[in-house]
């Protein structure tokens, strides 16, 4: 409990003294090392910038949902829209050329398949256990990427890896881009779930590389087929690590774009 939520409780409840039955409520402040160490496991739970640097959105999102009515549709995109704006990422107008694609499926794991066949390419940069996540698991919602290395300036590079030192600043000179991002619902596994929620657990791993391997964070969205009923919504933490992925210099090692998300993330919760 944060000593804000406690400090609310004593000012709610009856003086003790005045009332014999008064329940007093008492707390400790979460220190700020702890506070650290909880961003610290978010941040891993996540998956972002583990083992690669991270790969956000350079180019304007466009969402586009498909395999449920218009009206459904549009409120699911309006919520990637949402999130991301909230987030820093770039936008496209409406009139756009699709690069998240959002779809709800009666066999999510079926449809991962079918697009493998017709389009192996998209599943290139999976490692294997992400892509037997993908292709063989039970999950309501999976979901991959395409990506490309570019420079800072935003040309194309070539695979070789450069460092530029200056100073205490080490830049690798090279931005991984989000090109596309595939989410695909299973609406068998989904149901009961309200459709706001699903659209917000979309647009958070449409919005930058989130791994699935770790099991995901109670504190997040990602949690919400795993058993936290509560976590319905983004939490302030989601929303934290979003602002930073889109605020952290994209040019960086993983370990100093992570270091830099869990502070971000840390904060939050002052």
């Amino acid at each position: 409990m944060s000593l804000f939520a406690v400090l609310a409780l004593l000012v709610a409840a009856p003086v003790a003294g005045d009332d014999p039955d008064a329940i007093i409520v008492t707390g400790t402040p979460v220190t700020r090392e702890e506070a650290k160490k909880r961003a610290a496991e978010y941040v891993r739970r996540a998956g972002i910038a583990q083992l690669k640097p991270l790969a956000r959105w350079v180019d304007p999102v466009c969402p586009r949902t498909v395999g449920v009515s218009d009206m459904v549709a549009g409120i699911v995109n309006a919520r990637v829209r949402t999130v991301a704006t909230a987030a820093g990422a770039p936008v496209a107008p409406a009139d756009c050329q699709a690069n998240i694609v959002i779809a709800f499926s009666a066999d999510g794991r079926s449809l991962a398949r079918a697009v493998r066949r017709k389009a192996p390419d998209q599943f290139a940069e999976l490692a294997p256990v992400a892509r037997d996540r993908v292709l063989d698991g039970t999950s309501a919602i999976r979901w991959w990427y395409t990506t490309r290395d570019e420079s800072r300036d935003g040309m194309p590079i070539s695979d070789f890896y450069v460092k530029l030192y200056n100073s205490s600043i080490v830049s690798t000179q090279v931005v991984r881009a989000l090109q596309t991002a595939t989410v695909v619902i299973d609406v068998e596994q989904a149901d009961g779930m309200p459709l706001d929620s699903v659209a917000a657990y979309a647009a958070m791993v449409a919005l930058a590389e989130f791994r699935s391997n770790p099991p995901p964070p109670k504190e997040s969205i990602l949690a919400l087929f795993d058993g936290e009923t509560e976590r319905r919504e983004l939490s302030s933490h989601d929303a934290a690590l979003l602002r930073g992925i889109y605020t952290v210099p994209p040019d960086r090692e993983a370990y100093q774009q992570r270091r830099q998300l869990v502070t971000t993330v840390r904060k939050s919760g002052e």
